[in-house]
């Protein structure tokens, strides 16, 4: 969450710096000062970098750790949209570390708009698909970890329409900057062309001459730049096929053998071990409540452990916290947690698969006996 937080900032702060475009490129050029300007050197520079590495590296241990696919939607919109990130941005970093560390010089928003709407408009496109993804990806993991906070009711009324209202006015300045460059770049070519310099012809060849050094030297670092891109997106390309492919061979694993879980007041399944109770309960379509989806930090998904063989193992570091926050009993435990292995369970869920994070805070739950209904549609948190 805390990296996470850093890189949502950092997008928020973009994004803003973006939608003074509402008013003039010039405007965007003067906010950068105190938005994105920030972010490129000393201390956010490398704070941001070290966010981005630690989320990356997080992210794709998660992956790891998923025991199935089958997944929420808000899950599914988060991974694949995490996952686009990356190939999205990397150009567009890399573009402006080498033209600031390469070529030696620091683009403008004017340089940089211009790029984007005349010179190659499918990277403006590409800019907008980042907005859109990366936003997305912030959002969902900003809202699944506020929700569960008491105040998010109250908060929600200022957080929902910022949400909105931020990639848009982004957007929307970027149409506008984009429209005064093409008018710009439209008013010099209808201009009168400027009257030929009075140069000797050695002076001449020697300016040509200089004009073609630079721009070989540019085209050079260009291509650097791209050997860096394409680096880059081979070694992430790498890393998930890599992270997917672990994951399987640990799944693979795990699953030769045959778990039996009893549901008290509910059925008993036979199924293959290496998921998790609350995966299990998912993949069997029986209700169970976790507002976190499975992050184990709001306890709904906890249950009763009333037998297992083999035992299960110790909480985790994730769920002793929460079970400690919460003050529940050495038998309670979080469904999203625990993985038993080959072998039998008896369990009981303890907390109505419906409830809202409203009645979180109410403490509508039922842990003396009363039992969820084994009907109805499974939990979507």
């Amino acid at each position: 969450m805390l990296s996470g937080a850093v890189l949502y900032i950092f997008i928020a702060c973009h994004l803003l710096n973006m939608a003074f475009g509402l008013i003039s490129v010039d405007a965007v050029e003067a906010a950068r000062t105190f938005l994105t300007g920030p972010w490129t050197g000393l201390p956010m520079g490398p704070v941001l970098l070290v966010a981005l590495l630690v989320h990356l590296g997080l992210g794709l241990e998660a992956i790891y750790r998923r025991n199935t696919l089958r997944m929420s939607g808000y899950d599914s919109v988060q991974l694949v949209s995490g996952l686009l990130v990356v190939p999205l941005l990397v150009s567009h970093i890399v573009g402006i570390w080498a033209a600031k560390f390469l070529i030696g010089f620091d683009p403008t928003y004017r340089i940089i708009l211009t790029y984007f709407w005349l010179d190659a408009p499918q990277e403006g496109l590409r800019q907008v698909m980042v907005v859109v993804v990366a936003w997305l990806h912030g959002s969902i993991g900003m809202f699944s970890w506020m929700r569960l906070k008491a105040s998010w009711e109250r908060w929600s009324l200022f957080v929902y329409p910022l949400v909105v209202l931020v990639p848009v006015l982004a957007l929307v300045g970027f149409v506008g900057a984009g429209n005064e460059v093409i008018a710009d770049r439209v008013a010099a070519m209808e201009a009168p062309a400027p009257v030929a310099e009075d140069m000797s012809e050695a002076e001449r060849q020697q300016r040509d001459e200089a004009a073609a050094q630079q721009a070989e030297d540019v085209n050079r670092q260009l291509a650097l730049a791209a050997r860096i891109v394409w680096t880059v997106l081979f070694t992430y390309a790498v890393l998930v096929v890599v992270t997917f492919g672990a994951r399987a061979f640990r799944l693979h694993a795990a699953r030769r053998n045959r778990l039996s879980v009893r549901y008290l007041h509910g059925p008993q399944v036979d199924i293959q071990a290496g998921n998790s109770m609350l995966e299990i309960s998912r993949l069997q379509d029986l209700p169970h409540a976790n507002l976190c989806r499975g992050r184990g930090r709001c306890g709904t998904c906890r249950i009763r452990l009333i037998n297992s063989d083999p035992p299960l193992p110790e909480p985790d570091p994730i769920e002793a916290a929460t079970l400690s926050r919460l003050g529940l009993g050495p038998d309670i435990r979080l469904a999203c947690q625990i993985v038993p292995s080959a072998g039998s369970i008896t369990i009981e869920r303890l907390m109505e698969p419906d409830i809202t994070t409203a009645e979180l805070h109410t403490d509508r739950s039922d842990e003396d006996g009363a039992h969820p209904g084994s009907s109805g549609e499974p939990a979507n948190a």
